[in-house]
């Protein structure tokens, strides 16, 4: 059996709440300070609140 998609909650930089799938995150890249940029299967990114530490650790402890 196939496991079950993680999902994860982001907070993006105008404050709107943003649920992903782990599995369709491509990469991610630091895009301030506290900012990182999150891209996804089929090209589409946002930038999250945190750094890219931050937001790697939260997703993959």
């Amino acid at each position: 059996m196939a496991s079950l998609p993680r999902r994860h909650e982001f907070v993006d930089t105008s404050n709107q709440k943003i649920v992903a799938v782990v599995q369709m995150i491509t990469h991610m890249k630091q895009a301030g300070p506290a900012r990182t940029e999150v891209f996804f299967v089929g090209g589409n990114s946002v930038v999250v609140q945190g750094a890219i530490d931050e937001v790697s650790t939260h997703i993959w402890p």
